[in-house]
């Protein structure tokens, strides 16, 4: 983990007991957290604030929170805890599957909570992204602080934090094919049966975004049975899509 940098927690937490409560002993261990009491608004939040993890605390968690955590799981690879009381083995493997990366069953001590938190920080932590440089390739401009792309003199094109680390991951690989299976590994950090699609998935909608024409992409290649390729010729603006 990073000394010089403060990890931010957001907590989702429709409980007025104990969401407060973990809010405060993380805030008293020296984390920044956010405190969302209506899960709904749980990937507004996150994209607002871009915490270093995802922690769900809700009273009987069910299918809208488990629909909720998939979604964020398509847009971001932050570690996602849901502290949950004793359930059916059923449901716990329906949560692994819907994306969360720990189910913690809840009584838990503080001190026990505590670590789970922090080695799940250290798992993940990775390189901010407000300090990596703006990189220019072609007529692509990517402003990783801002997570922004300018294609040629067309306007700011906004990015979710999946779409933006995968076109930075690309743009420093110019004309060269990048294996789906070494995109996964750099995203995500984990391989799987499903991440292929989800990679697809990101893929379709950065194209979308910076691609003039997203049935004839010029910027993003696909290189069957491989992976992508990022052109760095000169291409023309993309319709402003955030």
């Amino acid at each position: 983990m990073n000394p010089l940098t403060t990890p931010k927690l957001l907590i989702v937490s429709n409980s007025l007991k104990t969401g407060p409560l973990w809010a405060y002993t993380l805030q008293e261990n020296k984390f920044d957290v956010i405190l969302e009491n209506d899960p709904p608004r749980t990937l507004r939040r996150w994209t607002e604030e871009s915490p270093n993890l995802v922690l769900f605390d809700v009273n009987d968690p069910g299918a809208v929170i488990l629909s909720i955590i998939r979604n964020l799981r398509e847009e971001s690879n932050v570690p996602v805890l849901l502290l949950t009381s004793t359930k059916p083995e059923e449901y716990i493997l329906e949560a692994y599957e819907a994306g969360v990366d720990e189910c913690v069953i809840k009584p838990i001590s503080p001190s026990l909570f505590h670590a789970k938190i922090k080695a799940w920080l250290r798992r993940s932590w990775s390189v901010p992204m407000d300090v990596l440089d703006p990189l220019r390739v072609g007529s692509v401009y990517l402003i990783p602080a801002e997570r922004r792309v300018v294609i040629g003199d067309g306007a700011p094109i906004h990015l979710t934090n999946l779409e933006m680390r995968l076109l930075y991951i690309m743009m420093n690989r110019p004309s060269r094919t990048v294996a789906a299976e070494d995109l996964i590994q750099r995203v995500w950090g984990y391989t799987g049966d499903a991440d292929n699609t989800v990679l697809k998935n990101v893929i379709y909608r950065l194209r979308r975004k910076i691609e003039a024409n997203q049935a004839n992409p010029v910027i993003i290649h696909t290189v069957a049975g491989i992976g992508y390729k990022f052109d760095p010729v000169e291409t023309p603006a993309a319709p402003a899509v955030s």
